[in-house]
């Protein structure tokens, strides 16, 4: 279940990424959300304040969610790495594709990595743990196997149109390497 300050980040980050942070208003802002310009000046104060809020929210939530789907024992392994892709790649296709999806997606990218909470090393160990865990490799290849997943996916990223086509080709990939 998506949350409503994840679906609020997500709203707005495909607002900036349809007019670019430079050009996207406040009031663009408080529309995506639903509320008037003032709540949003209330809350954030300045469209960069807000824009650092959307991110993190963003990011925070995301892996939240992946982290709990690569916990969670009840679904099939396959069927929960395709979902786990879907929430990393998948969802960020429809923002990617905006006009501005791009600049946005180079923002988010830097602040993964600059971010305190280090998701990236994160998601890559605990990735490779369900791999292993699932007796998909073993230790030794675990790491290697969640980078080339993670990179393949982002891949997929810059070269899909639609969510579904990822989706689609995300799967493709999970099952010919684990199949």
């Amino acid at each position: 279940m998506i949350d409503k300050n994840h679906q609020n980040a997500k709203n707005i980050l495909t607002t900036f990424a349809q007019y670019g942070f430079r050009k996207t208003s406040m009031e663009e802002i408080a529309n995506a959300v639903g509320v008037s310009r003032q709540s949003i000046y209330k809350k954030f104060g300045s469209k960069e304040k807000c824009y650092e809020w959307t991110i993190h929210t963003y990011l925070s939530d995301m892996y939240t969610r992946i982290f709990s789907a690569l916990g969670n024992n009840e679904l099939p392994p396959l069927r929960t790495l395709i979902n786990v892709f879907d929430i990393l790649i998948g969802e960020a296709v429809e923002i990617v594709s905006n006009p501005h999806g791009t600049e946005i997606l180079n923002n988010v990218l830097q602040a993964t990595h600059s971010s305190e909470e280090d998701w990236p090393l994160r998601f890559r160990a605990r990735l490779a743990d369900f791999l292993e865990r699932n007796n998909y490799v073993s230790r030794e290849k675990a790491t290697g196997m969640a980078f080339t997943l993670i990179s393949a996916s982002k891949g997929l990223l810059l070269e899909e149109a639609s969510r579904d086509q990822f989706l689609q080709d995300i799967k493709l990939i999970i099952e010919s390497v684990f199949s």
